[in-house]
């Protein structure tokens, strides 16, 4: 996987592109491109790059949901650099699932916070897999920041004492977005918590509920 370092990644919409396989590639030149082979399919890489759309607003749109997208992208494949690209030098991250002593939601803010964060939050999961639902938007008249709201089912496949646990997460995000030099990243984001379930997952072979 491509990792973009730290303040490099660009969110745009040039955002999911399949990689062409051998036989396109094959057939580039003065041949022209060979028809993809039944059944093939290129490896997807999260792309990124500037906004230069004349329709700002739509342009915007859909760089935005690529963002969000990506933060999934990149979560469930432990890339935590990567996620903390996605947000602004200053950028924060904001549990409120999770409250410090003073009942207040735990903050970390800047690059280097929401890394170590990642990494600790992630550590407990064998695997994970964000599914992104619905996201809403309200850009201001400049196009250069909005708010939004981006709802997400997380899935978290893990041990306790023994037994393999599948915790669904029902996550709704709560994002101020910013756009400077036509990239798009987030200026914060809130996480709240809709509603969970947390249940053993059947041994292979078995019937869910154990009979």
């Amino acid at each position: 996987m491509h990792t973009p370092a730290p303040g490099s990644s660009h969110v745009g919409v040039r955002t999911l592109r399949a990689v062409p396989d051998a036989t396109q590639r094959e057939g580039e030149g003065g041949r022209g491109h060979r028809a993809r082979r039944s059944g093939a399919v290129g490896a997807v890489r999260v792309r990124v790059g500037p906004v230069e759309d004349a329709d700002h607003d739509t342009a915007a749109r859909v760089a935005i949901r690529a963002l969000a997208d990506a933060y999934a992208h990149h979560v469930d494949a432990r890339d935590c650099e990567a996620v903390a690209a996605l947000f602004g030098a200053e950028g924060r991250l904001i549990a409120h699932f999770h409250r410090g002593p003073d009942g207040a939601p735990v903050v970390r803010q800047g690059r280097a916070a929401i890394v170590a964060a990642l990494v600790e939050g992630l550590a407990r999961y064998e695997r994970t897999t964000h599914v992104v639902g619905g996201q809403v938007l309200d850009i201001d008249a400049g196009g250069r920041r909005a708010r939004g709201e981006t709802v997400c089912l997380a899935h978290h496949l893990y041990m306790r004492r023994g037994e393999r646990r599948l915790l669904v997460m029902a996550v709704r995000y709560e994002d101020d977005y910013a756009c400077e030099a036509g990239v798009w990243r987030f200026s914060s984001r809130q996480l709240r918590l809709d509603w969970r379930d947390d249940r053993p997952l059947p041994v292979d072979g078995a019937p869910a509920d154990g009979t």
